[in-house]
């Protein structure tokens, strides 16, 4: 017996195929162990073949199961309810919310299939042949990327142009191309003699999606968008062939992606209570150490704590060897308002007034870690039971408020980001002001302690002509270097000497010395990420979120940090057992903390916004607001990329390999038809099912009609 022998194969295909979906998803969420997961995946990837054969099994000879209409309604209903009732997180702190997103994808992929068996489309009071629906579909598609590409090349707000390319990519175009699909196989399947139709329109289809492919990779220059085509290719080739192949491409990669490592548990040197030989380490994620493949447990749960503190971060690794323990409070993210303390010591202190212009304030940074750093520091000292004796601290702290994550995807966009370098090289005033206030709470903090000022290690190597790690021109390379070296760093090591901390000036050079940077030349792995694919642990709308999965990019990883650990040790090294709490300030130094002090001294509260705003006259990097830099730099990317698009003829090349792909589809899957029609001796172009489908008691097929020719 046959596949499309079975009445009841289709459901229990189908039923298995749900099953083993909810069994890869549930072991992604659940931190399973590596084998477990992969033994589910196994399971997943045997049962959507057999799902996906049979499926097409089904298609030959235009029967194919769908979910019946009153099941499919009742479970949509259900669905939605899951979404949209708040209380549904009660079940499973989001996992329902992720599995009533699934069932609604499989729905409308049963729906979409329905259709595609319809010989007709009904269209108000009309009805329209499918295939002809589907080419209107299509046009429309065209219409509504053309216009959203069109909207975000001209600079208009980004909402409207995202909106309409999304509707057109993700809606109109998957449906148009598979109806339009369908009424293109019908027509050739009538065709007595189409053999050297559908030869010349599979060769004809792949030659149009080579030669597109290459001239689309040679206009932008990236040959990172030979693989992304090659996807969309095969993807335009599933929509073609009347299954759901699609669908469990993307199932398979979203629960893959949901995947992490078990999180480390603390270690005792991470618990500083009682020793009197403590490092405190306050700051970022280039102290946290994001970018590692593993975090200590609690600080990588999505939504509720992201400060992934690794124990392979370089300030945990000294601790064996030169402190008894750490208080390990820098944190992924962490920006100056995060370290600064929400009761200042002196509340009138001229670098205080900074305070009045921030919006919002010093406040923990995840309701999870209940304070700032600074204040978690106070409240352990303020309790006997853990209180403990600090040596040293260690601060890495600007960059998120300077915006670096908004330079990276500025210059990963299309388009040279240098152009816009302004927005960061004059906006140093700024970040000096919050640096300031920061430092001043970390002296008060630490009255008698060192404390060790570490800049960001060089990411980059220039090397003309680019390079195969990163998707950045020459020019590029040289921007961001030249910020973090020479803009960024500076602005750091300057201010840190108004307040006599120490600098490791050696830092900036941790990767360069080993030619661990990103395009170093050396052949070996660098030890930065570019672009690292991770998602993160806890709850399941953050697992399965895309929007979770880019967090280690452009982050040192355990090489970088073993690397960082090198220069942080010979530079203790070379210095007296017993650090000096405070330098000497330079006279430079003294006079320009000295001015900038006077100037917030002299303005009244009302006037702190005004000396603000006369410092940075390009944008706010504070502001999330449309003046801010990181809305402006995100606004200039989508820009970028709908100019690239445009200006290039992108658009029109991709729009080729889309209908390259469809054509090639369209040809293989027309002549599998024959050949099964050939063999079964019957008609290629069988019966069509009713326009609303019923189900059999038991079987869940449809009552059918006599066949009739399509």
């Amino acid at each position: 017996m046959t596949l499309v022998d079975d009445p009841y194969g289709p459901v229990r295909r189908t039923v298995a195929f749900v099953a083993s979906m909810i069994l890869l998803l549930g072991s992604a969420r659940s931190g399973a162990s590596e084998i477990t997961m992969w033994v589910a995946f196994g399971v997943f990837v045997s049962i959507a073949t057999i799902w996906i054969r049979g499926q097409y099994a089904d298609s030959l000879d235009g029967r194919q199961w769908v979910v019946p209409w009153r099941a499919g309604v009742a479970l949509a209903v259900m669905a939605l309810a899951v979404l949209l009732v708040p209380a549904a997180e009660w079940f499973g702190t989001g996992f329902c919310g992720v599995g009533a997103l699934v069932v609604l994808y499989l729905l409308a992929g049963s729906f979409l299939t329905h259709l595609r068996q319809s010989p007709s489309v009904p269209v108000w009071r009309l009805r329209v042949r499918t295939g002809r629906f589907g080419v209107g579909l299509t046009a429309a598609g065209v219409a509504l990327v053309t216009a959203g590409v069109l909207l975000l090349a001209s600079g208009l707000p980004i909402l409207v142009g995202a909106v309409l390319l999304g509707l057109g990519v993700l809606l109109f175009l998957p449906v148009g191309l598979a109806l339009a699909a369908e009424g293109a196989l019908r027509s050739l399947c009538r065709r007595d003699r189409a053999a050297a139709l559908l030869w010349g329109l599979g060769v004809g289809g792949a030659a149009v999606f080579a030669l597109a492919t290459w001239f689309a990779v040679d206009v932008s220059a990236s040959p990172w968008l030979t693989p992304i085509l090659v996807v969309l290719g095969l993807v335009v080739v599933a929509l073609v062939s009347t299954t759901q192949a699609d669908i469990v491409v993307v199932l398979a990669v979203v629960a893959l992606m949901g995947v992490t490592p078990p999180q480390a548990p603390r270690s005792p040197e991470t618990n500083p209570a009682g020793h009197r030989n403590v490092l405190v380490a306050l700051g970022d994620s280039y102290l946290s150490g994001e970018g590692a493949q593993v975090y200590y447990q609690g600080t990588d749960d999505g939504g509720e704590n992201e400060c992934r503190r690794s124990p392979t971060a370089w300030p945990v690794m000294t601790v064996p060897d030169h402190f008894d323990a750490i208080q390990f409070l820098a944190c992924s993210g962490a920006r100056t308002r995060h370290i600064m303390t929400r009761t200042p010591e002196d509340p009138g202190a001229p670098e205080e007034r900074v305070r009045s212009g921030m919006d919002p304030g010093p406040e923990p940074q995840y309701r999870s870690e209940r304070y700032t750093q600074l204040d978690a520091y106070r409240a352990a000292q303020a309790n006997p039971e853990t209180s403990f004796r600090p040596m040293m601290v260690v601060l890495s702290i600007g960059g998120n408020d300077a915006g670096f994550s908004s330079i990276g995807e500025m210059c990963v966009a299309p388009g040279e980001c240098q152009h816009k370098d302004h927005l960061w090289r004059e906006t140093m005033p700024q970040l000096r002001r919050q640096l300031r206030v920061t430092y001043l709470e970390v002296a008060r903090t630490f009255r008698n302690v060192p404390v060790v000022v570490v800049p960001y290690p060089d990411p980059i190597r220039v090397r003309p002509g680019g390079c195969s790690d990163v998707a950045l021109s020459e020019k590029e390379q040289a921007f961001i270097h030249d910020y973090v070296v020479r803009t960024l760093n500076p602005a750091i090591a300057d201010t840190a000497r108004e307040y006599g901390f120490h600098y490791l000036t050696e830092m900036q050079d941790a990767l360069v010395r080993e030619g661990l940077e990103l395009c170093s030349g050396t052949g070996g792995q660098p030890g930065i990420n570019f672009i690292d694919l991770r998602s993160v642990h806890g709850f399941a709308h953050h697992r399965f979120n895309p929007a979770k999965w880019l967090h280690g990019s452009l982050h040192p990883n355990e090489r970088g940090h073993a690397a960082m650990l090198r220069v942080f040790e010979r530079w203790r090294d070379s210095r007296p057992p017993y650090l000096s709490a405070r330098l000497p300030i330079p006279p430079a130094a003294g006079v320009e903390r000295g001015r900038a002090l006077h100037e917030l001294n002299q303005a009244s509260d009302g006037q702190v916004e005004e000396v603000a705003e006369k410092h940075s006259p390009p944008c706010d990097l504070l502001a999330a607001t449309e003046d801010g830099c990181r809305q402006q730099a995100q606004t200039w990317a989508y820009k970028r990329i709908g100019s690239r698009l445009v200006d290039d003829l992108l658009f029109l090349l991709i729009t080729a390999v889309v209908g390259g792909a469809w054509c090639v589809g369209v040809a293989f899957f027309g002549y599998r038809r024959r050949v099964w029609a050939r063999r079964s001796g019957q008609p290629p172009v069988r019966g069509t099912k009713p326009a609303f489908p019923t189900a059999r008691s038991g079987a869940g097929s449809y009552a059918r009609r006599a066949d009739t020719p399509s």
